[in-house]
């Protein structure tokens, strides 16, 4: 890590509570949208609590956001986390189910490059996308980055059979509004999800 990770920022217990609660507005308003129950005073309301906020974005994005539900694996998260650089926003944009993938994922890279950084760890089409960098702009060779790179790469193919929700066995599924996820035949019918049918 460099030197600058003893001046990430804390938040307080109180903007960690407001912003839990607006994470969940929007989570709310997003399902609503999905599933088509949203009204126009939903979505201004979601936004107006947004918008009444009285935070910090510069703060917020760089102190360490460790998910609520990361529960034994916190630590670890905390330690991938302490990997991006300032700017990035410190957060998961994955659910639970595949904080183990990503655990194991940055085990793997940090044993290849320890000082390796993250700039960004989500989901996207339904599957998992981890993006790495050299630590401190270091210039790696053609090999190490390959092996870097594989070491993704796996994590990605990996997540499309993992529920992302659960950790169970998974498949992409897509919801009636064409959104994807990689689920586990019960989350998918929690939320309503179908499996992609091959074209």
């Amino acid at each position: 890590m460099s030197e600058g990770d003893d001046n990430i920022p804390s938040l307080t217990d109180t903007e960690k509570i407001l912003w839990r609660a607006t994470e969940s507005d929007f989570a709310a308003m997003g399902e609503a949208l999905c599933n088509g129950t949203t009204t126009p005073d939903d979505v201004e309301g979601a936004f107006a609590r947004l918008l009444s906020m009285d935070y910090d974005p510069h703060k917020h994005r760089n102190a360490l956001h460790v998910p609520a539900d990361a529960g034994e694996h916190a630590a670890v998260i905390e330690t991938i986390l302490r990997r991006i650089p300032d700017g990035w926003g410190r957060w998961l944009s994955v659910d639970a189910g595949w904080y183990p993938l990503v655990i194991a994922t940055d085990a793997r890279l940090a044993a290849l490059h320890p000082r390796y950084r993250v700039h960004q760890i989500k989901e996207k089409f339904g599957t998992l996308r981890y993006y790495w960098w050299p630590a401190d702009g270091q210039t790696l060779s053609p090999e190490l980055s390959a092996a870097l790179d594989a070491v993704v790469e796996d994590a990605e193919r990996a997540s499309a059979l993992i529920c992302e929700r659960c950790g169970q066995p998974g498949v992409l599924q897509q919801s009636r509004r064409a959104w994807v996820e990689t689920l586990c035949a019960f989350c998918a019918a929690a939320l309503g999800y179908l499996p992609v049918q091959p074209h």
